[in-house]
């Protein structure tokens, strides 16, 4: 049998640290009111707020950092740079465990984002492989993401009611930690792309928003993980609020979120082929769409089934979002200058996953969950819109000049 190639190799170590430190993600997000609310120093009208900047906290960190990450995997090393990043995220996983106050967990999860590890991942990744697959990568890694996501709500909506969170918190810490050895040790460095005589001009943000069709992806990208952050503080809020009389509604968050990620994990593959082979934009299109359609829907469902089924719709079109997106952006761009334009990608990403939660915070008091799923469903719709504004063809290597 013939032995795995080095791309290869690499490809299926990242994608399994990619589950791993989603997992470790999404142990909380998805019920981080409830979670928030046990701290110390939190009453329980301030629980919701806290919940919101807690959510955000990650990307503040991310922010300052996610456009600088490509140069510095370029200059430092993929492998090096993926180390560091899995070492703070790491402490940023014990800090967040076993701090018994908010102030400390919400630096925990500051820290979670300065680690970066989403953004390295996602460079690493796209350079695994060639560029003509680059769909198929990007679409196994939102299959990884929705692995970890999947195991992570079910776990810790489960722990949360029966137990502790702390314990699994620091499990995932440690486990990570291995994962980073078993990385240092068996993946190699990636071959670098001969970089243009003006790649360089991709290190300003500036020239990135000159152009108007990645200005409108940027922004859809946005708007897209701002919904999705919304969704996830509004959600478990939701639930409570239209089914009083469930026991265990931390499990039933969890495991809703859990079937939601389910959907994803089976339709991500399905998204990266067709965007291999087709038009990232329509799919991109379609997706937010159906995003928007099915969270609309949400305030009519009446039963956990129905719920359910709309959690399913939503996890399968948002598969496509993130994914679309990137390979959109990236065919822009000449192949050096991936990791520039992923990292600016991811920063936008960033950016709507700080005002998410901040936006759908300050309707809280006036709104009632149901009625709160309304600006979220609008948020996903202006996304797909965006993108299909008057799309030129261009070629590949539009920056260079």
């Amino acid at each position: 049998m013939r032995a795995p190639s080095p791309s290869s190799r690499n490809l299926a170590l990242l994608l399994a640290c990619q589950a791993v430190t989603t997992l470790g993600v999404m142990v909380l997000v998805p019920i981080m009111p409830l979670y928030v609310a046990t701290l110390t120093q939190v009453d329980t009208v301030g629980a919701e707020r806290w919940s919101s900047l807690a959510l955000a906290a990650p990307a503040l960190g991310t922010l300052c950092f996610a456009p600088r990450v490509g140069p510095w995997c370029d200059r430092f090393g993929y492998r090096r740079m993926l180390l560091l990043s899995l070492a703070a995220f790491v402490a940023s996983m014990l800090l967040m465990a076993l701090s018994p106050g908010v102030y400390g967990f919400l630096l925990g999860r500051l820290l979670q984002g300065m680690s970066m590890i989403g953004v390295v991942l996602t460079i690493f990744i796209g350079h695994a492989g060639n560029t003509a697959s680059r769909g198929r990568s990007l679409g196994l890694q939102e299959s990884a993401i929705a692995c970890g996501a999947l195991a992570g709500p079910a776990l810790g909506g489960l722990l949360m009611d029966y137990w502790s969170l702390k314990p699994l918190l620091i499990g995932a810490a440690v486990f990570t930690g291995g994962v980073g050895v078993i990385l240092w040790h068996h993946t190699s460095e990636p071959e670098k792309a001969d970089p243009g005589p003006d790649v360089h001009a991709l290190a300003g943000l500036r020239s990135v928003l000159a152009d108007a069709d990645l200005r409108r992806w940027m922004l859809a990208a946005c708007l897209t993980q701002a919904a999705a952050f919304a969704l996830v503080n509004v959600f478990a809020l939701f639930l409570a609020a239209r089914f009083p009389a469930a026991d265990a509604i931390a499990s039933k968050t969890g495991l809703l979120h859990a079937l939601g990620w389910s959907a994803a994990l089976a339709a991500s593959p399905l998204w990266g082929h067709l965007n291999d082979h087709g038009s990232p934009r329509r799919h991109f299109a379609l997706a937010a769409g159906g995003c928007a359609l099915s969270v609309g829907l949400l305030v009519i469902a009446d039963q956990i089934w129905l719920v359910a089924l709309l959690r399913v719709v939503q996890g399968a079109c948002y598969a496509a979002l993130a994914q679309s997106a990137l390979l959109a952006c990236s065919r822009h761009v000449p192949a050096s200058a991936y990791g520039q334009i992923a990292g600016f990608s991811r920063s936008f990403m960033v950016v709507g996953q700080l005002l998410g939660p901040l936006l759908i915070m300050l309707p809280m008091p006036l709104l009632t969950p149901a009625a709160l799923l309304w600006p979220v469903a609008a948020l996903f719709l202006i996304a797909g819109v965006l993108v299909c504004q008057n799309p030129q063809v261009v070629p590949a290597n539009r920056l260079q000049h």
